[in-house]
């Protein structure tokens, strides 16, 4: 099924593999991909093997972007800047008349408030369940907190992680062994995707839309090394104790 007026803003990256191999496996094409430029000096990743998640589609990280697209005959557009907010990308956004531009860029990057004009609303899966978890690598302080994974679904805005939100959902902690970054987090966040985006193809709009309510928090920063090993160390331990 293609999703009209609905195209998809990539990087090169695990989690724009696991948006796109996770849409064509349920059969939701977005009718285009603009691709950012690729990042300089970057040797391939090499791709381990995982342990099977249930119900999840764990991204293939052999698979480029632009293979998955050729797979499912699905039209890219190849930027040659990684810039969110660049010329060029404004206007790529606005020659695709989207109404819905999936967000996958590069991690780190703000979307100015001149790309978030262009029209189209932005769809980001955040890893973290808000308003309680704004910020970085919110899923590694989840765990850290005893909470579950979790991803939420919403629509950009001029700050951190306060857009409405579409959707939420939780997920089980993953396993012990799995690339957690690359693999668990990428997959957790097409899952959503792929559901918002299903729901989407029936109804013809973003169901659910409300803006956050509950007690205004502040984003958390990327985890420090020692606090994300605490992090894995617990599932690790968690795992073990269940064996």
């Amino acid at each position: 099924m293609i999703l009209n007026k609905v195209v998809m803003l990539a990087a090169h990256t695990a989690r724009s593999q696991a948006y796109i191999q996770t849409l064509v496996a349920h059969g939701l094409l977005p009718v285009k991909v603009i691709l950012l430029a690729p990042p300089e000096n970057t040797s391939p990743r090499q791709a381990r093997p995982q342990p099977d998640v249930a119900s999840l589609i764990l991204p293939n990280l052999d698979e480029s972007i632009n293979a998955t697209c050729a797979r499912a005959s699905i039209p890219t557009v190849e930027l040659g800047t990684r810039d969110i907010n660049s010329m060029e990308v404004a206007e790529a956004t606005s020659a695709a008349q989207a109404d819905v531009v999936i967000y996958s860029g590069y991690g780190g990057q703000i979307v100015a408030d001149h790309v978030l004009a262009l029209g189209p609303v932005f769809l980001h899966m955040h890893s973290g369940w808000l308003p309680a978890y704004r910020g970085s690598t919110t899923l590694y302080y989840a765990l850290l907190n005893g909470d579950p994974p979790a991803v939420s679904a919403l629509l950009l805005d001029k700050h951190i992680d306060t857009g409405p939100v579409v959707a939420r959902r939780q997920y089980p902690k993953p396993p012990a062994n799995i690339d957690v970054d690359s693999v668990y987090d990428a997959a957790i966040r097409a899952d959503l995707l792929a559901r918002v985006l299903k729901d989407y193809a029936t109804s013809g709009q973003l169901s659910g839309e409300r803006q956050q309510a509950g007690p205004d928090t502040n984003p958390y920063y990327v985890i420090h090394p020692v606090l994300k090993h605490l992090a894995l160390l617990s599932l690790a331990s968690q795992h073990s104790n269940d064996g």
